[in-house]
């Protein structure tokens, strides 16, 4: 392996040395190493010694196997582009895990440099067991990791939510496994395919190269020569590091006081329809309290634009994505509910804001579709109302009335046409003047409000118009409360 251009490091690995602690020392130690051991092995063996002194030296030939990747993985070389990502940046976190992408051609160089030692070895009659060989990537990851956590002093876990990703390339040898469709053992084969408009060849991932080598025998390998590799011309190069923190969670309830904003953006053709959002109210300030890339904002159902949320307010969490500090304190969240509140005093109110975790968010999903809502709606009928009409409604304060609802005209090309069984579990009316009256209501989560007063064209059965006999139509529409426990952890 020295003869054909290998890195000491790379030595190791082919060696089977799994303590990576090894990998950390110089390569001036490792050759000294390698050099007893060389020196050894010729005084015990019949051949004699060819004497040659391994040595570090500025022109030292680029190594075969890893294009001088893991000889250079602990040098500023390797490290400036994660430091500076880092520090321009100004991530605020404590441990980091690393993705690393090496280059394609390192899979065929290394099972090269194998096929070239079982052939030296079958040429003394001898064989080697290479099953031990330990992969680039591992002591790799090791020695960029070690040298991340001194320079950026940071702690290396698997489990961190903090990932630094690195995609290395070494463009003379990126094409190296087409050899293998020359092969007909290898049973390598491409396709090309149209994918946005541009033909692309399929077929090549690492596991398809990895697959076919293993079917090759050793004689169809060096038939097609490069066995040993070919002394390299170029080192490695990399793609800018990529650094992301994984989407962290913060949850509340919000109130809705204008009738004139959407809960999210209300954008149709380039054109905004509803001139803010509730999302936009609250996840700017959020946006720049998390140093966030962006945010998406969930919540437990939705009113449309012109239904108010008051009461407790309806749950809801953002989704912050790449966080560039990822935790706030329960007190730097206190002030960011009182910035948004004061900012938006007209249009939101932002209750109970916390930090949740991933695994409540279920309960945002369940809630809806199964928990109960209570509405306050200002309704018009033809007819005067009187205290008969009153207490036609009132009947059902202490019961409960089934509906059947199509899905509404107005959500048609969003939602599936079907019938759907809604209950109302009570109701109460309150008479104005004339042909005016108030109504709450507390429904299961998922009725159409508006659809149960009017009846959509008969498309709600029975509609409130249905059981007073006349014409109802609903004019202004309040939710005064939606029954789930949010966030988790508010008492």
């Amino acid at each position: 392996m020295l003869d054909i251009k290998c890195c000491a490091r790379c030595i190791f690995r082919f060696l089977g040395i799994r303590d990576y602690k090894c990998y950390a020392k110089s390569e001036e130690v490792l050759l000294k190493i390698l050099n007893r051991i060389r020196s050894t092995l010729q005084e015990d063996s019949q051949h004699p010694s060819t004497n040659i002194l391994l040595s570090k030296t500025q022109d030292k030939p680029i190594c075969t196997t890893c294009f001088d990747l893991i000889y250079q993985a602990d040098t500023l070389e390797c490290l400036w582009p994660i430091i500076e990502s880092f520090n321009s940046h100004n991530f605020q976190v404590k441990t980091f895990n690393l993705s690393i992408t090496l280059p394609s051609g390192i899979i065929i160089n290394n099972h090269s440099v194998k096929v070239y030692i079982r052939q030296k070895f079958r040429e003394r009659n001898l064989t080697v067991d290479l099953s031990n060989v330990i992969d680039l990537k591992e002591p790799f990851k090791y020695l960029l990791g070690w040298s991340i956590e001194k320079e950026l002093d940071l702690t290396h876990s698997f489990q961190s939510p903090f990932i630094i990703s690195i995609e290395y390339y070494h463009g003379i040898t990126q094409q190296n496994h087409l050899i293998l469709t020359r092969i007909p053992s290898a049973e390598f084969k491409l396709k090309k395919v149209r994918m946005k408009g541009k033909a692309v060849w399929t077929g090549d991932s690492r596991n398809n190269i990895i697959a076919a080598l293993e079917k090759v025998p050793d004689s169809d390998f060096i038939s097609i020569g490069n066995c040993p590799p070919l002394e390299e011309k170029e080192r490695w190069k990399n793609y800018f590091p990529i650094l992301e923190h994984s989407a962290v969670y913060v949850g509340g309830r919000y109130i809705k006081l204008s009738r004139e904003i959407s809960q999210s953006p209300w954008i149709i053709n380039g054109e905004r329809l509803a001139k803010t959002s509730v999302s936009e109210c609250s996840g700017e300030i959020l946006r720049e309290k998390f140093r966030c890339d962006d945010y998406n904002f969930v919540a437990a159902g939705r009113e449309d634009v012109n239904v108010r949320m008051l009461g407790n307010g309806r749950p809801f969490y953002f989704e912050i994505i790449n966080p560039r500090k990822p935790f706030l304190s329960q007190q730097e969240l206190d002030d960011a509910q009182k910035e948004i509140n004061e900012t938006q005093k007209d249009l939101i109110q932002i209750n109970h804001l916390t930090m949740v975790t991933e695994r409540d968010l279920v309960i945002i999903k369940e809630g809806e579709e199964t928990k109960r809502k209570t509405y306050s709606a200002l309704i018009w009928i033809s007819k005067i109302v009187t205290p008969e009409i009153i207490d036609k409604i009132n009947q059902y304060q202490d019961k409960e009335l089934t509906i059947q609802q199509q899905t509404p005209i107005r959500v048609l090309q969003r939602r599936a046409q079907m019938i759907r069984p809604k209950i109302i579990y009570s109701m109460k009316a309150e008479a104005l003047e004339n042909h005016f009256l108030t109504m709450q209501l507390q429904t299961e989560a998922g009725t159409y409000i508006k659809e149960f007063i009017h009846g959509d064209l008969g498309r709600t059965k029975p509609s409130l118009g249905d059981l007073l006999d006349c014409y109802a139509d609903i004019l202004a529409l309040d939710v005064l409360e939606v029954d789930l426990k949010w966030p988790p952890n508010n008492n």
